[in-house]
C-alpha cells in the first residue's frame, strides 16, 4: 500500500464510461419476418428491438429519414409464455419483467392489466375497465402524479407518454410504499392503474423489453408478428401475419463513451517520487480498485507532468 492519503485532486484524471445505444437501418427489400430476421442476423444484430422512450426517437429519426413509404417489420412476435412486465420497458440497469410483485390474489388469467389499491395491494382487471391512473416521469423528472380522469389502460398510458411520462412502475417494497403513499393523498379512489400489464410478445433478441407503442385496438389478432407503417413515422406498431413480405428494420449495438474530469489532491510524504510513472501508475491503480465500474486514466498536463505541487496561499497581515 502506498504511504499517500488522497484528498482531492490536484491532478487531474480522467474518468471514461460508456453504454450501449442501438441504431437502426432500414432494409429495402421485401420479406417475410422469418426472412428478415436472418438476414438482420446475418448481417447486423438482429431485427429491431426498442426497448424504450429513448431508442424509440432514434428510431423514428431513422423512419422519417428513410424514403420507403408502407409497412415495415420490426422484432417483435407473439408466442411463449406471457409474463406481467412494466409500460415504461427497459432502461440501462433493469429489464421491464415485474420481478418485485406485491397481489392481493392471483391474477385472474383473463386479466391481462394492473393497478394498485388503496391498501398498496395489486388487482389484476380487463384492460378495457376504466380507472384513473398515476404517471410517473414529465419534464425530465421522475414524480409521481395522479390523473383523476377515468381511463382505459391504454388510453391512460397514452395520456402519460402524451406528457413525457409513463404509467407508474414499482420496482421494490420502497417504491410501492411511495406509490401508495400518493394514493392516500388522494380522495375518492378505491383502486387505479399503475404500469402493469401482461401479454405474450417476446422481442427478438431475446430481450425482456416490455415496452410497446401499439396503435390504438392494436394488437388485433390479424397476426403474431410485429411492424410499423413507416408513412406514419413508424410510430405505432400493428400485428400481421407473418408471411406477409415488407421492408424491415434491423439494428446494432453501439457504444458511446462519456468522459468526466475530477481533480485530485493527493498528501504524500517526501520520499515518494511523484514524478516516477511507476508511482503514478501504482497511484491510479489504488484509485481504480476503490471504482472499478469505469477506466480511469491520468490527464497529463501541458507542460508533461501528472502531478504538481499546491502552492500555499500567502496571508496577508493585516495594517
Amino acid at each position: 500500500m502506498l504511504p499517500l492519503v488522497i484528498l482531492l485532486l490536484s491532478s487531474s484524471c480522467v474518468t471514461l464510461s460508456s453504454h450501449i445505444v442501438r441504431e437502426y437501418y432500414l432494409i429495402d427489400m421485401p420479406k417475410t419476418w422469418d426472412q428478415a430476421q436472418s438476414y438482420c442476423r446475418e448481417n447486423y444484430t438482429d431485427l429491431a428491438t426498442i426497448a424504450n422512450r429513448d431508442d424509440l426517437k432514434r428510431f423514428l429519426d431513422t423512419a422519417v429519414a428513410s424514403s420507403v413509404s408502407g409497412e415495415a417489420w420490426i422484432g417483435l412476435k407473439e408466442g411463449g409464455e406471457a409474463s406481467w412486465l412494466w409500460s415504461v420497458g427497459a432502461s440501462q440497469t433493469s429489464d421491464g419483467l415485474a420481478v418485485y410483485t406485491n397481489w392481493a390474489s392471483a391474477p385472474d388469467p383473463s386479466h391481462h392489466c394492473g393497478g394498485m389499491r388503496g391498501d398498496g395491494k395489486w388487482s389484476s382487471a380487463l384492460c378495457n375497465a376504466t380507472l384513473p391512473f398515476v404517471c410517473q416521469g414529465g419534464e425530465g423528472s421522475s414524480r409521481l402524479y395522479v390523473v383523476l380522469q377515468e381511463k382505459s389502460w391504454r388510453q391512460a398510458q397514452k395520456h402519460c407518454r402524451l406528457n413525457d411520462a409513463d404509467l407508474a412502475s414499482v420496482r421494490s417494497q420502497t417504491e410501492n410504499q411511495a406509490l401508495q403513499q400518493i394514493f392516500h393523498q388522494s380522495v375518492n379512489l378505491s383502486s387505479f392503474w399503475i404500469g402493469l400489464f401482461r401479454d405474450e410478445w417476446k422481442w427478438s433478441d431475446q430481450s425482456h423489453s416490455s415496452f410497446r407503442h401499439w396503435e390504438t385496438a392494436q394488437p388485433n389478432d390479424d397476426g403474431v408478428c410485429g411492424l410499423v407503417r413507416t408513412a406514419l413515422s413508424g410510430k405505432n406498431w400493428y400485428d400481421r401475419g407473418c408471411t406477409s413480405r415488407f421492408p424491415f428494420f434491423c439494428y446494432t449495438d453501439k457504444r458511446v463513451r462519456h468522459q468526466m474530469i475530477v481533480r485530485v489532491e493527493i498528501k504524500a510524504n517526501s520520499i515518494l517520487n511523484l514524478s516516477d510513472p511507476a508511482v503514478s501508475e501504482a497511484i491510479l491503480n489504488e484509485i481504480q480498485q476503490k471504482h472499478d465500474t469505469v477506466k480511469l486514466q491520468w490527464r497529463v498536463q501541458p507542460d508533461g507532468k501528472i502531478f504538481h505541487k499546491k502552492e500555499k496561499k500567502k496571508i496577508k497581515e493585516a495594517s
